[in-house]
C-alpha cells in the first residue's frame, strides 16, 4: 500500500506594508528647525557682551578694546583672530598675545605691553625700539625717558609694531646689552650703545666714559664689571677714559691725559726797544763864537 505524500501548505506572501508618504516630512522640518535655532543662537544670542583684557600694566582695558577692533554686539563666531593680531600689533605699544572665544558671550584678550628700551635716529624720526628691536612709537623729539641712543643699526625701513630690518647679529647685540643692563639696573649709566661692529661692541657712559664690550656673549658678567668698576672710579673723581671689559672676567681701566701745553718764556726785550737820544747841537754864540766848555 503506497504512501501519500503529505503535500506541505505553500507559504503566505507576506503583504507589503504600504509606506505613509507622509511619515518623512518630520525630516525636513526638524532640519529646518534646528537651522533657525542655529542663526538665532548665532546672530542673537552668541554674541559678544563682555571682553576681559589680560597683561595691560599703564593702558585701560577700554583703550586696548578699542585698539583690538573687536566690537561689542559682533557676532562670536565672526571674531577673526588675525584681523585681531594685527590690530594690537600696529599700536606699537601692544603685543599681541592670544584671543580666546568664551561661549556664549564673552571674549578673553591677552596682550603684552611693550618695553621702552632705546631709541634710534631713522628718517627723520626719533624711534623708540623694545629690546628686541620692535619699533614701540615714532617721535619728532626725545622722549622723556632716560634710555640708551643707539647707533649702527642703519635698518632699511620701520613700521610701528614691527621689528627693524637689520642684520640678525645687531639685533642680537642689541638685545643682550639692554636686557643686561635692566638686570643689572644700570640702565641710566648708559648714553649712547655703538653697534657697527656686534663683535666690537662700544658703550657710551652719561661721564663721558668708553666702555669696551667685545662681542655680545656672556653679557651680564661683562655690565657687572662695567658697573662695579664705574662705581669705584666715580668715587675717586674718575670719570673720563677707557675701560674695557671684553674678557668678561676683569676690567682694565686707562685714563685720559689730558696733554696741556707748556708755554714757551718769553724774552724781556724791552731794553732793546729804547730809542737811543740824539745829542743836542751846541747853539752858537754871537760874532760866531761857539758857547762851550772850551769857551770856559
Amino acid at each position: 500500500m503506497t504512501q501519500r505524500r503529505q503535500r506541505r501548505p505553500a507559504p503566505r506572501r507576506r503583504r507589503r506594508r504600504q509606506r505613509d508618504p507622509r511619515g518623512k516630512l518630520w525630516i525636513p522640518v526638524l532640519l529646518i528647525a534646528l537651522l533657525a535655532l542655529w542663526l538665532t543662537l548665532t546672530n542673537y544670542v552668541f554674541v559678544v557682551r563682555n571682553v576681559e583684557v589680560v597683561g595691560t600694566e599703564s593702558l585701560s582695558a577700554d583703550a586696548v578694546v578699542r585698539a583690538s577692533g573687536i566690537r561689542l554686539g559682533s557676532k562670536l563666531s565672526g571674531l577673526d583672530k588675525a584681523v585681531v593680531q594685527s590690530s594690537v600689533d600696529a599700536t606699537g605699544v601692544l603685543a599681541y598675545v592670544d584671543v580666546q572665544k568664551r561661549y556664549p558671550v564673552a571674549v578673553r584678550l591677552t596682550v603684552r605691553e611693550r618695553g621702552q628700551d632705546a631709541v634710534i635716529l631713522q628718517a627723520g624720526k626719533l624711534l623708540v625700539l623694545d629690546t628686541d628691536g620692535y619699533v614701540v612709537s615714532a617721535n619728532d623729539s626725545l622722549p622723556e625717558i632716560s634710555i640708551p641712543y643707539v647707533t649702527g643699526l642703519k635698518p632699511t625701513t620701520y613700521r610701528l609694531g614691527k621689528q627693524l630690518e637689520t642684520t640678525p647679529a645687531k639685533l642680537t647685540a642689541m638685545k643682550n646689552v639692554l636686557e643686561a643692563l635692566k638686570t643689572k639696573g644700570v640702565t641710566s649709566y648708559v648714553s649712547e650703545l655703538d653697534l657697527e661692529y656686534p663683535s666690537d661692541i662700544k658703550l657710551l657712559t652719561r661721564t663721558g666714559m668708553t666702555v669696551l664690550l667685545g662681542n655680545s656673549d656672556d653679557m651680564e658678567n661683562k655690565i657687572a664689571w662695567m658697573a662695579g668698576t664705574l662705581r669705584d672710579l666715580e668715587s675717586r673723581g674718575e670719570t673720563l677714559g677707557r675701560l674695557d671689559v671684553s674678557s668678561g672676567n676683569k676690567a682694565d681701566y686707562l685714563p685720559m691725559v689730558v696733554v696741556t701745553a707748556t708755554p714757551v718764556p718769553t724774552q724781556d726785550i724791552s731794553w732793546m726797544l729804547t730809542p737811543t737820544p740824539e745829542p743836542t747841537p751846541e747853539p752858537a754864540a754871537e760874532d760866531g763864537a761857539v758857547i762851550g766848555q772850551d769857551a770856559i
